[in-house]
C-alpha cells in the first residue's frame, strides 16, 4: 500500500474522482491546500497561474495501481 498525495487545480477535482472511481477507489482525503502567496514565495519564479485556488488531495492505494494514480494527479496539477 502507498500514499499518494497532491495539490490539484479545484476545477480538476471531478475529473480525479472520476479517473479515481474508474480504478475502484471511492475514499480521498479533501484539504484546502496553500497557494504560492500563503508560502511566501517571490521572485520571477511565480506565474499567476500559482494564484489559482488548489486542493491538496491524499489516498492509499494498493502497489499495483500506484502508477496509475500519479498519472491522475499529474494530469491534474
Amino acid at each position: 500500500m502507498k500514499t499518494l498525495e497532491a495539490q490539484i487545480l479545484t476545477f480538476n477535482l471531478d475529473r480525479v474522482k472520476q479517473g479515481l472511481n474508474s480504478l475502484g477507489l471511492n475514499d480521498m482525503t479533501l484539504a484546502q491546500a496553500p497557494n504560492v502567496r500563503q508560502s511566501g514565495a517571490v521572485g520571477p519564479e511565480v506565474s499567476a497561474a500559482d494564484f489559482l485556488p488548489r486542493i491538496q488531495v491524499r489516498v492509499v492505494v494498493p502497489d499495483h495501481i500506484a502508477d496509475r494514480v500519479e498519472d491522475i494527479f499529474r494530469d491534474a496539477a
